[in-house]
């Protein structure tokens, strides 16, 4: 299909010229167990004829920190980008769990391949990436694990809840969820049971015998409190580094905190870069020679 991400427009506008549909947005709906979730779909110019990579972006908590620009970004390039709210999320319907974004990020990438959504927003069905940041990233990291068909997972941040229990600092993991109050849900206790009931389950190493294949790119802040990445990513990473694989794998660690604030332009261009090897290389997960 030749190139289909246009890595030039990743900080430039690629202006109307009258001859192809111009790029736009609509407001998402979807239905995960039966409950609405909201948010956003952007989606690249006609120009863009070719079956398109679909980026599922999603939020952390308490999902005040949506990553627009990044999805923007994404979308100048020529990717279909979701911005979903999860459940009891930003007028999102249902009780906000862990255990239910996880749910809603694997009914939201099945969503995305059926046939009629594959047709209205042109996509590459065998070119569909996960990314999430901060407890995002573990919806990400978990959901994948029942998604071996996607072509890459991004992790941006990636927040483990369980690491502060299973080191025996439950009052860390209190304190994060004590931000959730825009959420709706039945309170942070409720939130924490949640967590406590799947802690032999989202613990990040324990995704890895699921996922020791799959093209996966972490980027994390090296003064991130909020999600060390030496506590967080680094035990999975290590296993992954000493697995033989044809896999695209990254770990980039740059100089910033949880939001990667003072380097967004450089997260963008990693992550745009992971999706555009991806892309040109053809479908299935494996990247040969990677």
């Amino acid at each position: 299909m030749g190139c289909r991400i246009q890595l030039a427009y990743l900080n430039l506008d690629k202006l109307y010229d009258g001859a192809y549909a111009p790029a736009d947005y609509e407001t998402l709906d979807i239905v995960s167990e039966g409950c609405h979730l909201y948010g956003e779909i952007l989606w690249p110019g006609g120009s863009f004829t070719a079956p398109r990579p679909c980026v599922i972006l999603l939020h952390g908590y308490p999902g005040s920190a949506q990553n627009g620009d990044l999805g923007q970004a994404l979308r100048r390039i020529g990717c279909v980008v979701l911005l979903p709210h999860h459940r009891g999320a930003w007028g999102s319907e249902g009780k906000y769990l862990v255990s239910h974004c996880i749910q809603d990020a694997v009914n939201i990438a099945e969503y995305v391949r059926r046939e009629a959504f594959v047709r209205r927003m042109n996509i590459d069905p065998d070119a569909i990436f996960l990314a999430g940041h901060s407890m995002g990233g573990n919806t990400v990291l978990n959901a994948g694990k029942q998604l071996p068909w996607l072509r890459g997972i991004i992790a941006i941040a990636p927040f483990d809840p369980t690491r502060f229990l299973r080191e025996g600092k439950p009052e860390k993991l209190r304190a994060v969820l004590g931000q959730g109050r825009v959420l709706k849900s039945d309170g942070p206790d409720a939130i924490y049971e949640d967590i406590v009931s799947h802690r032999d389950d989202y613990g990040f190493e324990n995704a890895y015998e699921e996922l020791k294949d799959q093209n996966l790119c972490f980027v994390t802040g090296s003064l991130d409190e909020c999600a060390p990445p030496e506590e967080m990513v680094r035990p999975l990473y290590e296993l992954l580094a000493a697995h033989p694989t044809a896999a695209l794998q990254r770990w980039e660690d740059l100089p910033a905190a949880h939001g990667l604030c003072d380097c967004r332009v450089e997260m963008t261009r990693l992550i745009a870069e992971f999706i555009k090897t991806l892309t040109d290389r053809g479908s299935g997960n494996s990247v040969q020679g990677a």
